[in-house]
């Protein structure tokens, strides 16, 4: 089981991936769409990551 941290990490490689097939694709909306997901788990990961 993944805690916090390896699931955002895991979903920002997984949307990282996507932004790059959209860009490839000249889809970009879909390129669009990938990188605000991965500024949102990002920000997300930075609140797990934050010391107490």
């Amino acid at each position: 089981m993944m805690n916090p941290t390896e699931f955002l990490k895991a979903r920002i490689a997984e949307w990282e991936a996507k932004s790059k097939e959209a860009g490839g694709n000249a889809d970009f909306k879909a390129f669009e769409f990938a990188e605000s997901e991965i500024k949102n788990y990002k920000a997300m990961l930075k609140t797990y990551e934050r010391p107490d």
